[in-house]
């Protein structure tokens, strides 16, 4: 079984792409999906209104919350590999963040953007991602 935490790129288009849908249903019966706070604030941040907030907000109140949590270092170690490799700015702060749980949770990152491939090769797969369009 493998742990895997769903980043918010795959969250918005599971409705419009048959292809991501399929992988989460893939997925759903035979891993398990965690979600962690900056993912959280990223998915219920695209709110329309308040009872659209209440609902995106009961969607992940509904998935398991990481149990371990990344120090400052292990986010900052993520940020600093891109660094040390050219990428200065391939990936968001909130990647960067989301990153960090993942590792610290030893899950891979279902993806649909190029930023966590950046991550996982500046780190030489010390995180793992799986990008999916």
């Amino acid at each position: 079984m493998t742990t895997f935490l769903v980043d918010n790129s795959v969250w918005q288009k599971a409705g419009s792409s048959p292809a991501i849908a399929q992988r989460l249903r893939e997925i759903s019966p035979h891993h398990l999906i965690i979600t962690c706070p900056p993912q959280v604030l990223e998915y219920c941040h695209s709110a329309r209104s308040p009872e659209e907030y209440a609902e995106l907000r009961e969607d992940m109140h509904e998935l398991l919350a990481a149990w371990e949590h990344p120090s400052e270092k292990d986010a900052l170690d993520i940020q600093q590999a891109l660094w040390d490799n050219g990428l200065i700015r391939a990936a968001a702060t909130f990647d960067c963040l989301i990153a960090a749980y993942a590792v610290a949770n030893d899950a891979v990152v279902l993806n649909s953007d190029h930023d966590f491939g950046y991550i996982e090769a500046a780190t030489h797969g010390a995180f793992r991602q799986e990008f999916i369009q």
